[in-house]
């Protein structure tokens, strides 16, 4: 498929890591992306969030007042429980693991101690140190089912290796280990040249196929662990997560499916059977990830940035079937808005980070959740238009006047704000 760029872009992307210090260096010489990712393992993590980089140090006391005591305040209950409250205010360990990440990076701990003391009290397996998935309020038996989801453990393993590293306590280091090793024993598996990350300890092995979620690929979380518990099966998680969002993608836009089933042999990957075939609410998370993880040259993250600006939608869809081609009759909500701006940026190598939305502006936890991973991305890859050099301190934007219809549609409305000050969205 062509590539098709927006009005003003360049004709050649950057290096991915050009705004990393060790990018700086590199810029203009060219890695293909196995060599990215072996660079990224090799300098101990580079930019997956670690004490390699400058947002391991204790955030600034302004950055705390911001998205994340906004988040806090709307999420998370006083217990420690983090409420989904777009999904009848369950709790799962993937919103456990993303709040207590949040907490890490704004050097939080009262709220991480509260976060991970609930988390293992509630979502605790007998068998392993993985969790189960989700707690549901006021039902006879609040967590029917104790198969976990690898996304969350993954979040969760990440935020303990980073607090040990950030408050330097044995115990969170002792824990994120022993999850790290269960997540290697219970859903990293070998296929073939392949090595797969199942969503959840049972129920996705089948007898002719694997039944995958692309979103559940962590770049940074992986590049963790790593460094926690060294293992040739997290650069090969990473790689092959790349791998599977360009290979299994789907439809006229040629995009990822929120679910995927990959048969057993050399037949190619399809949208799972169970799902629709779509690329929607799990999906829009591979463009995150693959920009998160500086993966600037996946097939996936550009073919996701080619349909957001196609010109024949005013603003990008909330979801697409990649079978019959329809479109949601409505756009995609304030997290996907970031994660829009994030991937653009990546792409392009820089953009304005005053348009990313905030916190306050999603309505619910789920796009308030990607809003925040999209802003934590954004200043691990040093995005900011004009950076060259190793990421500081969290510096998130003031907020912005909220737009009006006519400003949002079009290339002249809403990707202006995308773009860096130097591009013209007229061309």
């Amino acid at each position: 498929m062509t590539q098709r760029l927006p009005p003003g872009l360049p004709m050649s992307w950057p290096d991915p890591y050009a705004r990393s210090a060790a990018a700086c260096a590199q810029q203009g010489r060219g890695l293909d992306r196995r060599m990215l990712v072996q660079a990224a393992f090799a300098a101990g993590g580079l930019a997956a969030g670690g004490m390699t980089t400058g947002l391991a140090r204790p955030a600034a006391a302004a950055a705390v007042t911001g998205d994340w005591l906004d988040f806090r305040r709307r999420f998370l209950h006083a217990d420690g429980r983090v409420l989904d409250t777009g999904n009848g205010g369950i709790s799962h360990s993937e919103g456990q693991g993303a709040a207590m990440l949040f907490a890490v990076r704004f050097d939080d701990r009262a709220s991480f101690d509260r976060i991970l003391e609930w988390t293992r009290g509630a979502l605790r397996r007998p068998d392993d140190h993985l969790l189960a998935w989700a707690f549901r309020p006021g039902a006879p038996i609040p967590v029917p089912d104790m198969n976990n989801a690898s996304d969350g453990d993954l979040l969760v393993a990440w935020s303990l290796a980073e607090a040990a590293d950030r408050w330097g306590h044995a115990g969170y280091r002792a824990l994120a280990t022993d999850m790290a090793r269960d997540l290697l024993r219970k859903v990293v598996l070998r296929q073939g040249d392949s090595t797969l990350l199942l969503p959840g300890g049972e129920g996705f092995l089948k007898h002719d196929h694997v039944v995958l979620n692309p979103s559940y690929y962590i770049s940074p979380a992986f590049r963790a662990l790593a460094r926690l518990l060294p293992a040739p099966e997290w650069q090969s998680l990473e790689e092959g997560g790349v791998a599977l969002a360009d290979q299994a993608r789907f439809g006229r836009w040629r995009l990822p499916a929120d679910w995927v089933a990959l048969p057993r042999g050399a037949l190619r990957p399809r949208p799972a059977t169970g799902w629709p075939a779509r690329f929607s609410y799990d999906a829009m998370r591979v463009p995150l990830n693959l920009a998160w993880g500086g993966h600037a040259q996946s097939a996936a993250l550009r073919a996701a940035v080619d349909f957001w600006l196609d010109p024949s939608h005013p603003a990008p869809p909330a979801w697409v079937d990649l079978q019959s081609g329809a479109l949601a009759p409505y756009p995609g909500d304030t997290g996907l808005r970031a994660i829009v701006q994030l991937a653009v940026a990546t792409l392009a190598g820089s953009g304005r980070e005053q348009a990313l939305p905030r916190v306050a502006d999603a309505t619910t936890y789920y796009p308030a959740v990607l809003v925040l991973q999209a802003r934590l991305a954004w200043a691990e890859r040093n995005l900011t238009e004009g950076a060259c050099s190793p990421p500081a301190r969290l510096s998130l934007a003031p907020a912005i006047p909220t737009q009006t219809g006519a400003q949002r549609s079009g290339a002249s409305g809403w990707l202006r704000g995308i773009w860096p000050a130097t591009w013209s969205a007229g061309g």
